[in-house]
């Protein structure tokens, strides 16, 4: 997947890298994020693609998430804090 931009497409994996950094720059600065996350932003922040979510919901091993029922048959939102316990509890290698 691209991200379109003004000069073209922008690399999946290059949007996402820009999009951490300044998800990281708005943590550091202390400006204040949305409690809860769409699937497109619970995809950057955790690095995993929109469709490995949407798959995590349907099949159940995903992280948690809220559906919010509208006229289109629902929202699904991610709780920062669960998304952080979920990557937490899957962390691997040294310095646990």
């Amino acid at each position: 997947m691209s991200v379109a931009s003004p000069g073209g497409a922008l690399p999946a994996d290059f949007a996402r890298t820009v999009a951490q950094a300044v998800i990281a720059e708005i943590s550091r600065r202390g400006i204040v994020q949305p409690e809860y996350l769409d699937t497109a932003q619970a995809s950057v922040y955790t690095g995993m693609s929109a469709d490995w979510l949407s798959k995590g919901r349907s099949e159940g091993f995903g992280p948690p998430y809220s559906k919010v029922s509208d006229s289109r048959g629902g929202a699904v939102r991610y709780k920062r804090t669960d998304l952080d316990a979920f990557m937490a509890a899957r962390r691997e290698g040294g310095g646990r």
